[in-house]
């Protein structure tokens, strides 16, 4: 069972933010439906949702619904840290209260005031503990978007000792593929492979994720032949929207298979997806009409997956937004909205150039140049 943050209508069409408990996203859809509420998004996927059967997972219901929502929507790493501490007001409130009292009655000096100021020391010292996965974590994942291949292991590398010293809740299976992702983003992909085998009959994994995790691996060394396949295997094993778009999407952007990628998103065209699933398929959806000469629907497309992107800020998201940007560049060139055009290759350039990403550099040189 998971736990799923959504926003809807009830019935005095007042907006909700709150979680559902559901065993998937269709679930989640049913039971809210079945409550009455209207104009439902379903925010999380299983992926990002609360697993209520993990108690480590469960340990993010402290936060509330639109808490959380908040914090991700943030991009700032300081952001996000400021707000979990105001979170935290409950706690370090009263402290600098007691302070201030203490500090007025008896002076600075005293007993009294001291308390309270090695409490709220303690305080945040422990906040800095508990929070040092997640600036790590972020750390590497940034480093990762941005071709950081060394960073991003030396990072995850040091996540593994912290967890060994002070036993912190952080998946193991997260630190195995992440190394492994950056191994083979250095050229060690038999390394890299070999890592992540060990993952390959762990039960308590769902499904397909060891296949589908497997693929970002690849992806890191540029295998894209190899993506699809392991795509595909997950997708054989799990059928579901979020496996189904992701190999339609390297199909329409790195095999160039835009009619086996249209006949995947058929099959998904009445699901129940999250927001999450929905940037993704929008972004698969616009590729392929502007693989189709379909620039004013590629334009629709691209830009409702740029707008819904803006609720996800987390260094992940930034390579998805990064694509979605070049390619509406391209689709507002095709249609004749060069000027319009202009933002968006200045912001996807840096990132494709570290990427190395020449033909979808030169198709952008091209439309800017009128061709």
């Amino acid at each position: 069972m998971y736990a799923f943050n959504f926003t809807a209508k009830d019935h005095q069409s007042r907006t909700v933010t709150d979680r559902v408990e559901a065993s998937s996203i269709e679930d989640a859809y049913d039971k809210l439906e079945k409550q009455g509420f209207r104009d439902i998004r379903v925010i999380d996927s299983k992926e990002t949702a609360v697993n209520l059967d993990n108690a480590d997972s469960r340990l993010r219901l402290r936060l509330s619904a639109d808490h959380a929502l908040q914090l991700q929507k943030q991009s700032s790493l300081a952001v996000r840290l400021t707000m979990l501490y105001a979170h935290n007001a409950g706690i370090w409130g009263p402290l600098l209260v007691w302070w201030a009292i203490a500090n007025a009655m008896r002076g600075s000096q005293s007993v009294a005031a001291l308390i309270p100021v090695m409490l709220f020391v303690a305080h945040l010292i422990w906040f800095i503990w508990a929070t040092t996965p997640l600036v790590l974590y972020d750390r590497a994942l940034d480093a990762g978007t941005w071709r950081r291949w060394a960073d991003m292991e030396r990072t995850m590398r040091f996540i593994a000792r912290w967890k060994s010293w002070f036993k912190t809740p952080f998946p193991e299976h997260e630190i195995i593929f992440r190394l492994a992702t950056a191994e083979a983003g250095q050229g060690r992909l038999e390394a890299a492979l070999a890592r992540a085998a060990v993952l390959k009959n762990d039960q308590t994994l769902a499904p397909g994720f060891y296949e589908g995790r497997l693929a970002s691996v690849y992806f890191a060394a540029g295998k894209f032949q190899e993506v699809a396949i392991t795509q595909q295997a997950a997708r054989k094993i799990n059928p579901g929207a979020a496996n189904t778009v992701d190999l339609a999407v390297t199909l329409v952007r790195r095999l160039d298979n835009t009619k086996g990628a249209a006949l995947l998103m058929a099959e998904i065209e009445d699901a129940k997806l999250s927001d999450l699933q929905q940037v993704i398929v929008l972004y698969c959806q616009g590729l392929i009409r502007l693989k189709n000469d379909e620039a004013k629907e590629a334009l629709d497309l691209l830009t409702r997956a740029m707008e819904l992107s803006k609720d996800f800020g987390s260094p992940s998201m930034k390579y998805f937004v990064v694509e979605i940007q070049a390619h509406l560049a391209l689709a507002l060139c095709a249609c004749k909205r060069h000027q319009e055009a202009i933002p968006h290759f200045s912001a996807s350039r840096p990132f494709l150039e570290i990427w190395k990403d020449t033909d979808l550099l030169r198709l952008c040189d091209l439309a800017q140049a009128g061709g």
